[in-house]
């Protein structure tokens, strides 16, 4: 009998917001497996289960390059693949770590097809969002009432989101820090530049929280930069 591979949504950053039932597949799967890019020397969501777990275990390094080489990403992610399965073939229980939650813009989801397709057991264990982490940060809702939500995974590459911040009531704009000086000039046009906050490392010790986009325009902020935009105002 094969194993289960479980994709363990383990949150932002903050371990105290890896949920209950995400320790407990952690502390009871034999192996964790860690995405990491060929440039990573360690891996932030490792360092976040580091921190909750009681035990210690197994690792599963699966490299994934940045890149957009079709090529090159089909062989990392079959190369991946082997390495699960080889546990899963076993009859080990695999607990593929992801930061935020494993549904929403994670690598993990291509394994999960791929394997749920070939009939192996699979379970998603969700976890809290970067964005949902933001707005509590923030001290604001991302959606009341009838309020609209758009979620937007690389500002910098979309390119109708001048129609997005016309067509929604709150959007959430994810992995903006490379774009937040261009992101600053498009809200400003539409004047909205008073209706934004940057949350920058949520959940981690050098956490920011800025209102001020031209300040944080000038600011060499990490890859896990959200921008929350709400047209009734953020403050």
């Amino acid at each position: 009998m094969s194993g289960t591979l479980y994709g363990v949504g383990i949150g932002p950053g903050d371990p105290e917001l890896v949920t209950l039932k995400a320790k407990r597949i952690l502390e009871s799967a034999d192996y964790i497996a860690v995405p990491k890019t060929a440039s990573e020397r360690g891996s932030q969501a490792l360092s976040i289960v580091e921190k909750v777990l009681e035990c210690e275990k197994e690792i599963i390094e699966l490299l994934f390059p940045m890149s957009f080489d079709e090529k090159l990403l089909g062989e990392s992610w079959n190369s991946a693949l082997a390495q699960l399965k080889e546990k899963l073939d076993d009859g080990r229980d695999v607990a593929f770590i992801t930061l935020g939650d494993p549904t929403i813009y994670s690598t993990y989801m291509y394994m999960h097809k791929t394997l749920k397709q070939q009939g192996y057991n699979i379970e998603i264990i969700p976890g809290i969002t970067s964005f949902c982490a933001s707005a509590a940060r923030a001290g604001i809702s991302l959606g009341e009432n009838r309020e609209s939500i758009a979620i937007v995974p690389s500002a910098y590459e979309c390119e109708n989101l001048g129609d997005i911040l016309d067509g929604f009531d709150n959007i959430v704009l994810m992995k903006v820090a490379k774009a937040l000086p261009s992101l600053k000039d498009k809200l400003e046009k539409k004047g909205l530049s008073d209706k934004a906050v940057v949350v920058s490392k949520c959940g981690f010790g050098d956490e920011l929280v800025e209102y001020d986009l031209e300040k944080a325009s000038e600011m060499k902020l990490s890859y896990f930069t959200t921008m929350i935009i709400k047209k009734n105002g953020v403050r």
